[in-house]
């Protein structure tokens, strides 16, 4: 049986990079103590990729990521994930361009979520995930029904995440604002908060007094399985 490789397309940003290999080294488990999973990560120009997305160029970022994913195939990399959640927008684009399987954060979230019994979800991610469709619509096809923030709500979330945590910053008045987005999409109608932004892990775990999942590690875990 050969062994898994597991690539990563980071610099998504780079705190969503760093909260991956964090993750995947605190939830492996191998054969002693100072086991390791194996991993291979190709960092992209973040700083080329924001510019794209606030034209909704979603070809161009297709074109970045799918040569990332080609680039880890070519070292070695047996599986591939998708270090972000936004850039999920261009999964069909990077799996057609490489031949290993590619594992989808909606589906792990997706599975976590039922597994937990729960089929409405509160969606909290970038204004591009919340209010297109990509996200929630797999989600929905996997039979999990998404509570997205008001619009006012995205917008300042927005703000938090590439104004604030994709440079590091943490305050806690953004982690109070998160709290305040999930306990609003809990009083609509959600029963499990989605933190489908890699960097709200920053601000917000699954040790709260609601139920959440952080789809960085759900993914991971899903990656770990693969």
């Amino acid at each position: 049986m050969s062994e898994t490789r597991i690539g990563i397309i980071g610099g998504l940003s780079w705190e969503s990079t760093a909260s991956y290999y964090r993750f995947f080294n605190e939830l492996f488990v191998g054969a002693n103590a100072w086991s390791q999973p194996q991993l291979l990560i190709d960092s992209v120009d973040f700083g080329a990729i924001v510019p794209l997305q606030r034209e909704c160029n979603w070809e161009a970022t297709g074109e970045i990521l799918a040569a990332s994913a080609q680039r880890l195939e070519c070292a070695g990399a047996t599986v591939l994930g998708i270090g972000a959640n936004t850039m999920h927008v261009n999964f069909a684009r990077v799996q057609d361009a490489v031949a290993i399987p590619v594992v989808d954060v909606r589906d792990a979230v997706a599975k976590e979520s039922l597994g937990s019994g729960h089929h409405t979800m509160g969606l909290l991610g970038t204004k591009y995930l919340v209010e297109g469709e990509f996200y929630s619509d797999r989600l929905l096809e996997l039979g999990v029904t998404s509570i997205k923030p008001t619009e006012e709500q995205t917008e300042r979330l927005q703000f938090i995440i590439f104004s604030e945590l994709t440079g590091g910053i943490v305050t806690k008045g953004s982690r109070a604002y998160l709290r305040e987005v999930a306990s609003s999409c809990l009083e609509r109608g959600a029963s499990i908060v989605g933190l489908c932004c890699t960097e709200f892990g920053m601000l917000m775990s699954e040790e709260e007094s609601f139920p959440v999942i952080d789809s960085t590690r759900a993914h991971v875990r899903a990656l770990l399985a693969a």
